[in-house]
C-alpha cells in the first residue's frame, strides 16, 4: 500500500493474463496475517487443477514473489518441500521490474512440463541452480568429514578388504570424524584430526569396507542386506559379529566414500552426508618453509594470542610460549581464548588452541615470568630455548622484558620483533631488529623515540592491560584495536621468517594509526620509521700472548693448590 501505482500495475498484469490465457483464473485478493499482499488463483493443466497463492513479500519489489500451493502439497521436484515453487527467478537473479504475472507464467511452464501424459513417465525438468553443501545439509541431521589425508589413504588401500576403524562423533553437532584405519602396528591415524577433539567427542568403533575397483557401493536398505552385499564383494564381517548401538561402516569404492550407521537390532542403516575437504590447498606454496621454523612468543595475552593463532594458520610448525599469566573472565573481551581456558595459564590455553587449529604444530610451554622474581636457573633455561628459535616476538609491552630479550637475541644473532598497542586505542607500533640488517633492539628503540622528539611529541607508552588508568582516565583499547596491530605484527613476522634479506617492507618500524590523534593525521595513517643501518660490530683486539698468559695463570693456581 506504500506504492499504489505498483499495486495497480500488478493487478492489471494478472487481469490481462487471465483474459489472455484460459488456464489461469484469479479467485481473490487479500492481506494475510503478516500483512502481505496475496492473490489466490488457479492454474489448469489438462484435467488437473493447481490452486496457487502469490505472496508478495514485505520487501517487494526488491525480493521475489512466492508462488506456492494454497495448502501444503508436493507438486514438483522444483519445490521447497511442500511449499514454494522454485521458478525461473529467485533471490539470486531477481530484478525489481519482474511482475507477479511473469511468476505465474513461470509456474505454468514448470507444472506443464512436469505433468505426465498417460503413456509417459513423470518427467523432471532440469534445474537452473546447484545446491551448496550448506543447503544440502539443512535437510540432514548428520554428516561425516572426509579429509584429504583420509581420502588419500583409502585410495591407496587395495580392495577388497574389511578393516577396523575408529571414529569421533562431536557431541554438540553429531558430525562423525573418521580417525584411524586398520590394525597394523602402528595403526594409521589421520594426522589432520586433533587429538584434543577426544575431550568433546564420543569415540566410536566400526569398519571400513574397501570394495574392488569398478564395483558400485550397495544401495541403502537393511543392515543385513548391506552386510550381505559387502560379503559378496569380499568384505565379510568377522564371524558372529553384531554391531553395537553406534556401529559405523565406511564404504569406499573408486574414490567415493559413504558412511553408514549400521543397526543390527533394528536391521536398519542410516547414511551420513559426506563433508569432503576441498581438493586444493589454501596456503601459498612459499609458506611451506614455515613448517620447519620455530617462533618464540613471550607474552600470551590478547595481542600474543592473536599473533600465535594467525601464525599457526599461516603454517608455522613450532612454537615456544613463555608467559606466567592466568586467563580470567575479564580477559574475554579481547583475548583469542574463551571460557574453556578460564582459570588456566594463558600459555597452556594457547597451546590447546593451536592444537585444534594445526594438529601437526608442536608447542612448548614455559610458565615463567621473564624479568620477574623467578629462579635464575629457570630463567636461564627459558632464555636458552629462546636462543634456538628462528624468531622471537615480544608481546609483553614490558620494558624490562624488552631489554632482557634485546641482549639475548644480540648474543644469539636472532631476529626480535616487538609491538605495542597504545592506551586509548588510537594506534600502535610494530618494529623488528634483524642481525646484520637493523640496529640492535635497544638502539632501534632509542631511534624511534628520537624520531618522536624531532616531531616535538612524546613517544606514547603501551598499556600492558589495555585497561583503565585511575589517574589519567579511560585508556581502553578494544578487541578490534588489538586485532589490527596484531595482524600487522603477524605479517611482519612472516616476512621476517621467509624473506630475511629481501623484505617487502622498506623500513623496520611502523607507527600505525587507528584514529586522528598524536602523530596520526587520520585513521589508518601509517608512519614509517627508518631505523638506519646497524652499528658496526666491535672487533676484539688480538693478543698474541693471550694463550700463554692464560696457561701461566692456570699453572700458578695449580701450583698454589698443590702447595696448600
Amino acid at each position: 500500500m506504500r506504492d499504489l501505482g505498483r499495486l495497480a500495475s500488478e493487478q492489471a498484469a494478472l487481469a490481462d493474463l487471465e483474459r489472455r490465457e484460459a488456464w489461469f483464473t484469479v479467485a481473490s485478493i487479500y492481506f494475510d496475517d503478516q500483512v502481505r499482499l496475496c492473490f489466490d488463483a488457479e492454474i489448469e493443466i489438462g484435467p488437473k487443477r493447481y490452486p496457487i497463492r502469490l505472496t508478495y513479500p514485505q520487501t517487494f519489489p526488491y525480493t521475489p514473489i512466492s508462488v506456492l500451493p494454497q495448502s501444503p502439497e508436493r507438486w514438483s521436484e522444483h519445490q521447497w518441500g511442500r511449499g514454494e515453487l522454485c521458478l525461473e527467478w529467485g533471490p539470486d537473479n531477481w530484478t525489481p521490474d519482474i511482475a507477479g504475472a511473469q511468476m505465474v507464467e513461470s509456474a505454468y511452464r514448470l507444472l506443464h512440463g512436469e505433468t505426465p501424459n498417460d503413456a509417459e513417465a513423470h518427467p523432471v525438468l532440469p534445474s537452473r541452480h546447484v545446491e551448496s553443501l550448506g543447503q544440502q545439509l539443512r535437510a540432514s541431521a548428520v554428516g561425516f568429514v572426509l579429509t584429504r589425508a583420509l581420502a588419500s589413504k583409502l585410495d591407496a588401500t587395495p580392495g577388497p578388504q574389511l578393516l577396523p576403524m575408529d571414529f569421533f562423533m562431536r557431541s554438540t553437532t553429531h558430525v562423525v570424524i573418521p580417525l584411524t584405519v586398520g590394525d597394523e602396528d602402528p595403526v594409521w591415524r589421520d594426522p589432520t584430526v586433533p587429538e584434543a577433539l577426544k575431550a568433546s567427542s564420543l569415540t566410536l568403533k566400526g569398519h571400513v569396507a574397501i570394495l574392488p575397483a569398478g564395483m558400485p557401493i550397495p544401495a541403502l536398505g537393511t543392515a543385513s542386506g548391506l552386510k550381505k552385499a559387502l560379503a559378496e564383494a569380499g568384505c565379510s564381517y568377522p564371524e558372529g559379529y553384531v554391531s553395537d548401538l553406534l556401529d559405523m561402516c565406511l564404504v569406499h569404492a573408486d574414490g567415493v566414500a559413504r558412511l553408514f550407521w549400521v543397526k543390527d537390532g533394528a536391521d536398519t542403516v542410516t547414511e551420513f552426508k559426506c563433508l569432503p575437504e576441498g581438493g586444493g590447498g589454501r596456503m601459498e606454496p612459499s609458506r611451506a618453509a614455515l613448517g620447519a621454523m620455530t617462533v618464540g612468543l613471550v607474552g600470551c595475552g590478547s595481542a600474543g594470542g592473536k599473533i600465535a593463532t594467525s601464525l599457526a594458520r599461516s603454517g608455522v610448525g613450532n612454537f615456544l610460549f613463555v608467559d606466567d599469566d592466568v586467563m580470567l573472565p575479564e580477559n574475554l573481551v579481547r583475548h583469542d581464548l574463551d571460557w574453556d581456558a578460564v582459570g588456566d595459564h594463558k600459555a597452556e590455553g594457547l597451546r590447546r588452541r593451536i592444537e585444534m587449529i594445526a594438529p601437526a604444530a608442536k608447542c612448548t610451554v614455559r610458565r615463567q615470568q621473564l624479568a620477574g622474581q623467578e629462579s635464575s636457573g629457570s630463567i636461564d633455561g627459558v632464555l636458552a630455548l629462546l636462543q634456538t628459535c628462528d624468531l622471537i616476538i615480544d608481546a609483553t609491552a614490558n620494558a624490562r622484558v624488552f631489554n632482557l630479550l634485546g641482549s639475548v637475541v644480540a648474543a644469539a644473532r636472532k631476529p626480535l620483533l616487538w609491538l605495542e598497542i597504545y592506551g586509548g586505542g588510537f594506534g600502535g607500533m610494530i618494529a623488528r631488529s634483524r642481525p646484520g640488517l637493523d640496529p640492535a633492539p635497544q638502539i632501534a628503540r632509542a631511534r624511534i623515540e628520537a624520531v618522536c622528539a624531532e616531531k616535538n611529541v612524546v613517544a606514547p607508552r603501551a598499556t600492558a592491560g589495555y585497561g583503565i588508568d585511575a589517574l589519567s582516565g579511560p585508556m581502553i583499547a578494544d578487541d578490534a584495536d588489538v586485532a589490527v596491530i596484531a595482524a600487522h605484527a603477524t605479517r611482519f613476522a612472516i616476512d621476517t621468517l621467509l624473506s630475511p634479506g629481501e623484505s617487502a617492507f622498506p623500513v623496520s618500524a611502523y607507527l600505525l594509526g587507528l584514529k586522528a590523534e598524536w602523530l596520526f593525521l587520520q585513521p589508518f595513517h601509517t608512519f614509517p620509521v627508518d631505523l638506519g643501518q646497524p652499528e658496526p660490530e666491535a672487533t676484539p683486539a688480538m693478543d698474541p700472548n693471550g694463550l700463554a698468559t692464560v696457561q701461566r695463570l692456570i699453572k700458578e693456581r695449580h701450583d698454589r693448590n698443590v702447595a696448600a
